[in-house]
């Protein structure tokens, strides 16, 4: 047997009755780092950007959440499918997982081919549709339309990622992730400072270059015959049952990241409609800063969503139902450490030094990162209940409870937009970027509530009438053999 395919299975054991602290060392972790360094990553593209001028920052900024809510749409493909491979692959059935693995890159390819053909020639009315600046327009057209084109990379890399992750190999995720990051950022780094182009585009350009060679090597991994749920030619195929499955699973993901993501591109709007004339139309871009800030702290703990889900989802195949929960509370626990660590960190200790690098070298470079600031302070409080909210949302996703799960995210975006409303016209005397801040910490505040809410009726049902004739009184079986 191949030393890969032999680590694969060693893992597969070690994730089914395995220690479960290790086993959240050894898959979430790695993707948290990740995600850390990413978000450090587009902090530094931003810094960059404000280095060119306070506009060029803003428009970033401004594109960020709509690049976010577009980039739902093969996010959640690629979240459930992973759901359904690591369920089989918990399970033992390779033969199963392999299918449903080349059904999933099948639809990945055809999701990346939808996001170039519908939203390539809509890039510049939906800018306009939400708010975004005349100046920033302009300034980010082209930065926007190369932002489509890499989405379509991504699309596919987040296949190549969820398949590692559904077998608990993150850490040549982490690895390989890294490199495209340093990659990116040098790049960037030599066409800003060293050619001194000025345009937007540029920053992009260099993002493209990295995701391209990310796409190659996830081609060669995922067809490589040492991987054990190697895509073929013969599992080209679309398999009707595995695809609507696929759908069934997805389908919820996508909408719940799509809303969120739109309740931020709404805020962002209305936010622009109302405050853009009174703040030199950098409110928006300040807000897509606000959130990269976070993003430092709540991009760790939503790792834990995909990788719990991929945890949870094999246990579930080996029929690990207590052990399936005890995952969530050890997940959930930790989430909330890191969050409140990440809380003290950015909004404490560290948040003047890294607002201060968003002044940039013009005149309105002081006035936009104050604004940024006072946006955080409030914008901050969501932290903790972020970190919380993903590990409720980890667990829906691995018991294949998406539409549940998407529910959370529809109740958000409806408390952020009714809460900057009733903000902007009963308490006019409050700033623009206050508002749009204290929207945004009412909003995550009570997805978090929520959140506890939609727990404690699943776990009550579940006590009550089990999951697919598993009961909580069951003993925990051993692990099932691997069939190929």
């Amino acid at each position: 047997m191949d030393k890969s395919v032999e680590k694969s299975i060693e893992r597969r054991k070690l994730i089914l009755s395995g220690d479960i602290f290790k086993t959240i060392v050894i898959v979430c972790f790695p993707l948290a780092i990740y995600q850390f360094f990413n978000s450090v990553s587009t902090v530094i593209d931003q810094i960059i950007c404000s280095n060119i001028s306070a506009e060029a920052s803003n428009a970033v900024g401004s594109i960020a959440q709509l690049k976010n809510a577009i980039s739902a749409f093969g996010a959640g493909l690629a979240a459930g499918g992973a759901v359904l491979v690591s369920r089989l692959y918990g399970a033992g059935k390779i033969k199963d997982a392999k299918k449903a693995s080349g059904n999933l890159f099948i639809l990945a390819l055809i999701m990346s081919a939808i996001i170039i053909v519908l939203f390539m020639p809509l890039a510049v009315p939906l800018m306009k549709l939400c708010q975004i600046s005349e100046t920033a327009i302009a300034i980010g057209k082209t930065y926007f339309i190369l932002q489509l084109f890499e989405l379509a990379l991504v699309s596919i890399n987040n296949v190549f990622i969820g398949l590692e992750k559904a077998k608990g190999n993150s850490k040549i995720i982490l690895y390989l992730n890294v490199i495209v990051l340093i990659i990116k950022l040098g790049l960037s780094a030599i066409f800003v400072y060293g050619f001194h182009f000025k345009d937007i585009m540029w920053i992009e350009i260099a993002t493209i270059i990295a995701q391209s060679m990310l796409t190659m090597v996830g081609f060669y991994f995922m067809f490589r015959k040492s991987n054990i749920l190697q895509i073929t030619i013969g599992t080209f195929r679309l398999d009707k049952s595995l695809v609507k499955t696929i759908m069934i699973l997805s389908i919820p993901i996508f909408f719940g990241k799509f809303v969120m993501n739109l309740g931020k591109v709404t805020v962002n709007a209305l936010c622009g409609g109302f405050y853009n004339a009174t703040t030199d139309g950098l409110i928006v871009g300040a807000l897509g800063v606000s959130n990269n800030i976070s993003g430092l702290t709540t991009s760790i703990t939503t790792t834990f969503e995909d990788s719990e889900s991929s945890i949870v989802s094999q246990n579930l195949g080996n029929r690990n139902l207590k052990r399936s929960l005890k995952i969530f509370t050890r997940v959930f626990c930790t989430a909330i450490v890191i969050s409140i660590i990440g809380y003290i960190l950015t909004r404490f200790i560290l948040l003047n030094q890294v607002i201060s690098l968003f002044q940039g070298n013009d005149d309105k470079g002081i006035y936009y990162s104050n604004m940024i600031k006072e946006i955080y302070v409030y914008d901050s409080l969501s932290i903790l209940a972020l970190g919380a909210c993903s590990a409720v949302l980890g667990l829906l996703y691995g018991f294949g409870k998406t539409f549940l799960a998407s529910i959370l995210n529809f109740c958000r975006i409806g408390v952020r937009i009714v809460s900057i409303i009733v903000i902007h016209y009963a308490f006019p005397n409050i700033s623009g970027p206050s508002c749009a801040g204290i929207s945004m910490g009412i909003s995550n505040c009570t997805i978090f509530l929520l959140a506890i809410v939609f727990f404690i009726i699943f776990y009550t049902g579940l006590k009550k009438n089990g999951y697919r004739n598993m009961h909580l009184e069951d003993p925990e079986p051993g692990v099932s053999d691997v069939q190929f």
